[in-house]
C-alpha cells in the first residue's frame, strides 16, 4: 500500500477537496449576487452580470455541494460501506471535470482565473485524483 493510498492521507486529500470546493462554491454565490465585477469569472468574455449568469452561478454552486458530497463519501468520510458503484465512478467524473475546468481557468483571459483560480484547481485536481484512486475500502 503505497503512502498515496492509505486511508488518513484519502482522507485528509477528500478534506481539501472539500475546503477548496467550498470556496469555489463561496465564490459562485457572490458571483450570483453582484458582490464582485462579473469580468472576474465565466472566462472574463461576459462584461454585465445577466440573470441568465446568475442563474448560472447559483447552479454551480449546487453542483460543487454535490462534488463535495461525493468526494467525502468516496473516501468514506460519509456515507455506508460498501460504497455503491456509482459514487466510485462519480469520483472519476468529478477528478476529470476539475481537470477541464483548470484548464479552462487558465485559458481565461481574467487574470483573476488564470493566477489565482487556475492553481487552486490544480490543487483541487490532484486531491480529486487522490481520493478516487484510492482502494474501494478506504
Amino acid at each position: 500500500m503505497t503512502y498515496f493510498s492509505k486511508p488518513k492521507f484519502v482522507q485528509l486529500a477528500a478534506n481539501v477537496a472539500t475546503a477548496l470546493f467550498a470556496v469555489f462554491l463561496v465564490v459562485q454565490i457572490l458571483a450570483a449576487a453582484g458582490a464582485f465585477p462579473v469580468s472576474m469569472l465565466w472566462g472574463g468574455r461576459q462584461t454585465e452580470l445577466t440573470v441568465t449568469l446568475r442563474l448560472t452561478s447559483v447552479v454551480a454552486a449546487v453542483i460543487l455541494g454535490v462534488f463535495i458530497y461525493i468526494m467525502r463519501y468516496r473516501a468514506g468520510l460519509v456515507g455506508s460501506m460498501p460504497q455503491p458503484m456509482w459514487i466510485r465512478i462519480a469520483a472519476w467524473v468529478v477528478t476529470g471535470y476539475m481537470a477541464l475546468n483548470t484548464l479552462g481557468n487558465f485559458a481565461s483571459v481574467s487574470p483573476v482565473e488564470r493566477l489565482l483560480f487556475g492553481p487552486l484547481a490544480i490543487l483541487l485536481t490532484a486531491a480529486c485524483l487522490v481520493v478516487a484512486a484510492s482502494p474501494t475500502n478506504s
